[in-house]
């Protein structure tokens, strides 16, 4: 029986068993880790052909199509075409270049979803603390409208004579709304009287002075907050003209002449034409008969010029008066009907 003999030719077989593909290896700016910047959850709305896998030497991507053996690049073909993936570019784009604030929650990795956190954490801090500012400034401007209400009520409901004075003495100061209110509950109560006039008030009591006396101008000073008698003689331009309780001194006399005078005297100065003569006139006007106080030199008028230079007629205390009512009783001293006015005239 014969033999067949089978040639077989020999072949180098290597016994090194093939290298694992890893994947594609992703990688991070300095400073950045995987777990805080990588979207995982892009995984659920997206269509990503790939899986993700962290290790001790890096993150890595594997296709779903990975083959399992590594090629000459170090991984599959299919691993290493992810580098060309659209939604992979976009992602590396995104975690390295930074992601727009208005950008889906679910584009930001864990990192960008915790510094979301803190930055509305913080917006919602400074707008609770604006509210708490809003309402303590509400609260303050509520107390301010009720001040205001308040004031408003004073001025309607009591009778204070001359409130605006009040108010204008309070503008003037610079006072606020609350010690504005106490000086209008002041006033009301009778316990503030501010001072100063204006130029109407100044006219209602002249006239109050001229028409009546200072009897009548003390009462609507007291009643309706006018400018006082001596307060009116002081501002008044009319030439104060003194009266005599008695016969007329020289002193007086002089002092009425020059108050007439004052006036036109820069006139009479600054004149060129001589004064060619003066007449004098006088004349006598009926007078109630009672005496009177005249407040200017503080003397009794109101007495006959014979016998008023036998008794003091100044006021000084209670004791004159009596001591003139006793005179007049005993007939020493008789009160005046008449008194006599005296006019000087200058001609040119």
């Amino acid at each position: 029986m014969q033999e067949r003999v089978v040639s077989i030719k020999n072949k180098q077989v290597s016994n090194i068993p093939a290298k694992p593909c890893p994947g594609y290896q992703l990688h991070f700016l300095p400073g950045q880790q995987a777990h805080t910047s990588y979207p995982f959850a892009l995984h659920t709305i997206l269509p990503l052909t790939w899986d993700y896998r962290g290790r001790s030497n890096g993150f890595f991507l594997t296709s779903h199509w990975c083959t399992g053996v590594a090629g000459r690049t170090g991984q599959c073909k299919r691993c290493d075409d992810l580098v060309n993936d659209e939604y992979l570019q976009k992602i590396v784009a995104r975690y390295t270049k930074g992601i727009h604030e208005n950008t889906t929650l679910v584009y930001h990795g864990v990192g960008g979803l915790i510094n979301i956190v803190h930055q509305k954490t913080k917006a919602i801090e400074v707008l609770r603390l604006s509210r708490l500012n809003d309402l303590k400034k509400l609260v303050g401007k509520e107390g301010t409208i009720d001040i205001h209400k308040q004031m408003l009520l004073a001025i309607s409901s009591q009778r204070i004579p001359r409130v605006d004075r009040v108010l204008r003495a309070g503008f003037r100061t610079g006072a606020g709304i609350q010690s504005m209110l106490k000086l209008v509950k002041k006033a009301a109560e009778g316990t503030y009287h501010p001072k100063g006039s204006d130029e109407e008030e100044d006219l209602q009591a002249l006239l109050f002075l001229r028409l009546g006396g200072a009897r009548v101008a003390d009462v609507a000073h007291r009643i309706f907050g006018t400018p006082g008698v001596s307060t009116i003689r002081k501002h008044t331009i009319i030439p104060q003209i003194i009266a005599s309780p008695s016969f007329p001194t020289s002193r007086e006399i002089e002092s009425n002449i020059t108050a007439s005078f004052k006036a036109i005297r820069d006139i009479l100065g600054a004149s060129t034409q001589k004064a060619l003569h003066a007449v004098i006139m006088f004349d006598e006007i009926s007078v109630e008969a009672r005496p009177r106080w005249d407040d200017k030199t503080n003397n009794i008028l109101g007495v006959c010029r014979e016998h008023g230079r036998h008794t003091s007629l100044e006021f000084t205390s209670e004791e004159d008066l009596h001591t003139l009512w006793e005179e007049w009783r005993c007939g020493n001293i008789h009160l005046a009907h008449e008194v006599r006015v005296d006019i000087c005239d200058t001609h040119q």
